[in-house]
């Protein structure tokens, strides 16, 4: 931060990502604008989420962008207009036109931008649809949640790209047995249901090669009903969405914590989450996943190799209750200090300050 930077902000925060929709992008904005409130001023203009803990169906989505755009011709200006995700950068460009003054911050996160390269046509129209952004709002600064992501941003074409990586708001319960490293002998998934993410795959190619047959327990959102079929299978619980104690205590008590995405993620919100928690967490080793699920974190496995995965889960399922506790005590109190929202807050801060003119 330059020395004539203010230490306070008037901000304007836009996003369609908002609870009590429940996912990476609403964590983040919720817990930041949180954060950024305890000493800043805050203008947030948020679309919310379905009470199922869905997101916004398209007509929402599009009445959203329209009158957030109409509320911006009107508004007062705002120093810093902070935009949730790179996907709705028309309303930072409208903000731009409209107050010249008026510094645009965008977010980036892993659907934002790695959409734009698979194949078909609609991802060749959101490709051109970003580089649009990007050539649009050439000023103005990208945060993305990781390197992978930033290097995303680059690639498509935004000039001022930094990475400030996510944090986790979930804290241990106070278990003195889960302390001593004890845990229900099942693994544990959570997030949405959707082939991306890899449940099926791990039910599949990884359960079956394991030495000591395990169940996997799983909490979160229907997105894709043929995806959705695997959570039939006898060695599957469903246990749907879980408030935030209710995912805790399953943090905790698993065996392991699994993120087995096959697609790429901008960061891995799950694996920040459960090491925070005290969790022993397993991570496909790829693309943000990777660089949050640090060996002194977590453990990674290639999720093409299933064999590598069942080796590490029969590791697990081998350690002495002081093994789990040693490499736990150590992980979390790491995890904490790293995935903290303060930080965040505080390194984005920064880069609202950076190059003040």
């Amino acid at each position: 931060m330059t020395q004539n930077a203010p230490k306070n902000f008037d901000i304007r925060f836009i996003t369609r990502k908002w609870a009590p929709a429940v996912g990476g992008i609403e964590t983040y904005c919720v817990q930041l604008c949180v954060e950024l409130a305890r000493q800043n001023t805050m203008d947030v203009i948020a679309l919310p989420g379905r009470q199922n803990g869905s997101a916004p169906k398209g007509w929402q989505l599009l009445t959203f962008g329209l009158g957030t755009a109409l509320k911006l011709l009107f508004a007062r200006p705002a120093r810093i207009v902070h935009i949730g995700d790179v996907s709705i950068w028309p309303l930072g460009w409208l903000a731009q036109l409209r107050h010249r003054a008026s510094r645009v911050i965008l977010s980036a996160h892993g659907s934002d931008l790695s959409f734009a390269r698979r194949k078909g046509l609609a991802a060749k129209l959101y490709g051109f649809y970003i580089r649009l952004g990007a050539r649009l709002l050439g000023k103005a600064t990208v945060i993305a949640n990781s390197d992978w992501i930033a290097s995303l941003a680059t690639d498509t074409g935004f000039n001022n790209v930094v990475t400030v990586a996510l944090a986790a708001n979930i804290k241990a319960p106070d278990d003195q047995e889960f302390i001593a490293g004890k845990h229900n002998g099942q693994l544990f998934f959570a997030g949405r249901i959707v082939k991306s993410k890899g449940l099926s795959h791990l039910v599949n190619t990884v359960l079956p090669l394991l030495r000591q047959p395990l169940k996997i327990r799983v909490a979160g959102t229907i997105w894709d009903e043929e995806e959705a079929l695997i959570l039939k299978n006898p060695q599957v619980e469903y246990l749907g969405v879980l408030g935030p104690d209710a995912l805790t205590s399953q943090y905790a008590n698993a065996l392991c914590v699994v993120v087995p995405s096959i697609g790429p993620e901008g960061f891995g919100l799950v694996a920040a989450e459960a090491s925070a928690v005290g969790a022993l967490v397993l991570a496909a080793d790829h693309s943000g996943l990777a660089q949050t699920c640090t060996s002194d974190v977590g453990f990674v496995a290639d999720i093409q190799d299933p064999e590598a995965w069942a080796r590490q889960l029969d590791v697990f399922s081998g350690w002495t209750l002081e093994q789990r506790s040693t490499f736990i005590s150590q992980s979390q109190r790491i995890a904490r200090k790293r995935f903290s929202w303060a930080r965040v807050a505080e390194e984005t801060q920064k880069v609202y300050g950076s190059n003040w003119s």
